[in-house]
């Protein structure tokens, strides 16, 4: 099958976004991994708050980027010692053509550390610090980011799940979960999501329940997002949606994601399934 030509998704209000992270974030106390936490509180622990925020704002311009025309992803990664510290710059969940690749080939965008976000080789080694450049210079910081990644082209063979899709939608929805955490501190998103086939505290794992998992292993073909008790998910390229209802079930959508006809409707679906802003609408969308 050949390939469509696809834009590249570089969000237009970068800036915008850095500011956003800034002012929402930069008061917050600081919240590294320890004992102490709560459950609710190790869900967010990191070790620099406003890194994660301004790396959320990288890895969306990277994947805004680079996803459609060379399948680059940013992955955000949960270390158990240190929580939210990285994001792994990779191809080798994009597809199984790439399942041989590194999973930290393109490198990392590590959260902690001097100057923090830093993009970095796959030894930790700083290739670009961007702490101080996004403050000072958001477009330039930018340019340079981008610079660090031209593109690397498509095989001719099909990527496989859903891949069309994926490469049309997976960037918008990066964008909007982004948003999300920007404007919403206290939201996590994971893309390595561990489904069991046993019981829980006594509940089985949503994506076990709908047939998305049946046997022990890690998924990475959905968002998890995650705003205190509350949870969804859905995959990549918007077709499959899954959310808590107000009873303590999980349900699938009526309308899909990727039938809704602007990211700003996605990003209202998101806020009610969360209970954020509204809620949930299962008498017509939900």
């Amino acid at each position: 099958m050949g390939r469509q030509e696809v834009v590249s998704n570089v969000p237009m209000d970068f800036r915008e976004q850095v500011e956003l992270a800034l002012r929402n974030y930069g008061d917050l106390p600081p919240l590294p991994m320890s004992e102490g936490l709560s459950e609710i509180e190790q869900h967010l622990a990191t070790p620099d708050r406003v890194a994660f925020a301004l790396g959320w704002v990288v890895a969306n311009a990277i994947v805004g980027a680079r996803y459609a025309d060379s399948a680059i992803d940013a992955l955000p990664v949960f270390h158990p010692e240190n929580g939210w510290d990285r994001f792994l710059l990779t191809r080798r969940v994009t597809s199984a053509l790439f399942q041989e690749e590194p999973a930290d080939s393109f490198g990392l965008i590590m959260l902690s550390g001097e100057d923090a976000p830093r993009i970095t080789h796959g030894n930790g080694e700083t290739r670009l610090a961007l702490g101080g450049a996004l403050r000072e210079d958001p477009e330039h910081a930018l340019a340079d980011i981008l610079t660090l990644f031209p593109s690397f082209g498509l095989p001719e063979q099909d990527l496989g799940m859903y891949w069309e899709e994926r490469q049309q939608r997976y960037p918008m929805l990066y964008n909007v979960v982004t948003e999300l955490i920007l404007e919403h501190p206290g939201v996590v998103v994971a893309r390595e999501i561990f489904v069991d086939d046993q019981p829980v505290d006594g509940a089985y794992h949503p994506l076990y329940l709908h047939g998305v998992a049946l046997h022990p292993r890690m998924v990475y073909d959905f968002f998890l997002v995650q705003f205190g008790d509350r949870a969804a998910f859905f995959r990549l390229h918007g077709g499959q949606s899954i959310y808590e209802t107000d009873r303590g079930g999980w349900a699938t959508v009526r309308k899909q994601l990727s039938e809704e006809g602007n990211p700003d409707d996605v990003k209202r679906r998101l806020l009610g399934w969360l209970r954020i802003v509204g809620a949930p609408q299962p008498d017509t969308v939900d």
